[in-house]
């Protein structure tokens, strides 16, 4: 049994022995590796199951893990200087996280919290030190994942830390259509639990601009909002709201 926290700090002691989990790697920053090299990843570390809103890891602990997201989604959230809490991303099936701590040996800069039930693999530091060190092509594609994060986060404090309420909602919502959209009748899903609290942290916004953006995007078309989450109706108009060219190669999404 590892070392996992529950919030207080206390062990919970759900987790499990795991031999050759199957990692959905499509997304994740191993996609590319070969099967020798994802096949002794498989074998490492173990299996656990988190409950909504339980936290996977704490702000300020030590990284003493990574952990790979198989089932569910988690938010990324830190301490503000006003005792709230920003939500500074969210991550999905085949994401790593945490890894961050593992390589710098710093304590957590986050928390990582459960937003549904979630399924993950998780492997100690040293082990997945150990296997970085004997896996040039699994530490290449680490670093170009970690790369790639930091480019996002750059893009992402870039697009949403200026214009209108209405623009910073619809490029947020851009972001997380490319990230989580799902394909229904109606449109595209965001398939994540968010809250319109969640959306005005994600969008640096408040509550009201957050109901106000909202109310002007279903008013064109753009949006539709229920119990069942929202769903982008048309891509057009939220990158038009967003102040932004439509790409083209979308691959037929509208």
């Amino acid at each position: 049994m590892d070392d996992s926290r529950d919030r207080t700090g206390a062990a919970t002691g759900r987790t499990r022995p795991g031999t050759a989990t199957v990692v959905p790697f499509e997304r994740g920053p191993f996609a590319g590796l070969g099967a020798d090299d994802l096949r002794t990843l498989h074998g490492l570390g173990t299996r656990r199951v988190y409950a909504h809103n339980e936290a996977l890891m704490i702000e300020g602990e030590p990284g003493d893990r990574v952990v790979v997201l198989l089932t569910g989604w988690v938010k990324v959230v830190a301490a503000t200087e006003d005792g709230g809490e920003a939500l500074l991303a969210v991550r999905q099936p085949g994401e790593l996280v945490g890894e961050l701590a593992v390589l710098d040996g710093e304590p957590r800069s986050a928390s990582v919290l459960a937003v549904r039930t979630s399924t993950t693999r998780e492997i100690g530091a040293a082990a997945f030190l150990d296997y970085l060190a004997d896996r040039p092509a699994a530490a290449l594609a680490l670093q170009r994942s970690v790369t790639r994060k930091l480019r996002l986060a750059t893009r992402y404090r870039i697009d949403v830390g200026h214009g209108t309420g209405l623009a910073r909602l619809a490029r947020t919502l851009l972001i997380l259509l490319d990230s989580c959209g799902v394909p229904t009748e109606q449109g595209l899903r965001i398939d994540i639990p968010l809250s319109h609290a969640d959306l005005a942290a994600l969008a640096r916004l408040s509550a009201a601009s957050v109901e106000r953006s909202l109310r002007t995007l279903r008013d064109q078309g753009a949006v539709r909002t229920g119990y069942r989450g929202l769903v982008v109706r048309d891509r057009t108009p939220l990158a038009a709201a967003a102040g932004l060219a439509l790409p083209t190669d979308r691959g037929g999404r509208s």
